[in-house]
């Protein structure tokens, strides 16, 4: 079989290899070119938000396209746990699913069977589609790579997750448990307190249990000090902001700059 069949993904990869991986999410732009634009801003790998976002299943693949042809590897967070939302971001060529709102391990063995083949899964084989650029080959060789390739983050983001998050993390197929901090501290009762101990707390205890295991923890924080504060701590993937919010920073930094030059 061609390697190129089913593309190597570069996030896995990089992680795998002990570099660190620098990430952001699309929420609201359907064109294409803003993950060009997302690549010569330095990411690595950009999460399309289609848990609240706007975004078809057509889009998505116009999107993870894009991405895989230009060397970021497309995620897609779904909304909900279903197969069709699952299967068919895969297809497209999505290289990874991020599964939100995680309470149980029953949550997350459902998402790694529906995303992987046989034997490992029961999801189902689709031929010359997206993730595979469209090229045939073995398909034995085809759905074994595929389920080597494909990533799984489970996003932390429930005090119940942190509670089973020892559980969670010893699943095979869980490749990401990544932090959602606003919406953890919303369930720990403190909601937007982001700096609060009993978050930082959460935090730690996802981050200590993902390095006892082969998961790789992870954390999507707009708050850039916050994000750095968290690398340094021992995440392996951060993500910040999406493009709506990087598009409106860099617009009042310029507009607020040229400002002073008329109120000299």
């Amino acid at each position: 079989m061609s390697p190129t069949i089913i593309p190597t993904n570069l996030m896995k990869q990089a992680l795998h290899n002990g570099q660190p991986v620098i990430g952001t999410m699309v929420a609201e732009f359907r064109q294409p070119a803003v993950m060009q634009l997302l690549k010569n801003a330095g990411f690595q790998a950009v999460i399309i938000d289609n848990e609240h976002g706007p975004f078809s299943i057509e889009t998505i693949a116009d999107l993870s396209r894009t991405a895989r042809y230009i060397g970021l590897t497309p995620i897609v967070r779904v909304p909900d746990l279903a197969y069709p939302y699952l299967a068919q971001s895969l297809d497209a060529g999505a290289q990874g699913i991020m599964l939100p709102r995680v309470y149980s391990p029953e949550q997350v063995r459902q998402a790694v069977e529906i995303m992987k083949y046989p034997p490992l899964g029961r999801r189902g084989c689709a031929l010359s589609r997206g993730q595979m650029d469209f090229k045939s080959g073995s398909l034995a060789d085809t759905m074994a790579t595929a389920n080597d390739e494909t990533l799984l983050i489970v996003q932390i983001e429930t005090k119940e997750a942190v509670t089973n998050i020892e559980a969670i993390v010893t699943i095979p197929g869980v490749d990401v448990a990544l932090i959602g901090p606003t919406d953890l501290s919303i369930s720990l009762g403190i909601p937007g307190e982001l700096t609060s101990p009993l978050l930082h707390a959460a935090i730690e205890t996802t981050l200590a249990a993902c390095q006892r295991s082969d998961v790789f923890p992870a954390i999507h924080i707009n708050d850039l000090d916050q994000a750095v504060y968290w690398a340094k701590k021992g995440m392996r993937f951060v993500s910040s902001s999406a493009e709506v919010g990087l598009l409106v920073r860099g617009g009042l930094e310029v507009t607020s700059t040229i400002r002073q030059g008329f109120e000299a």
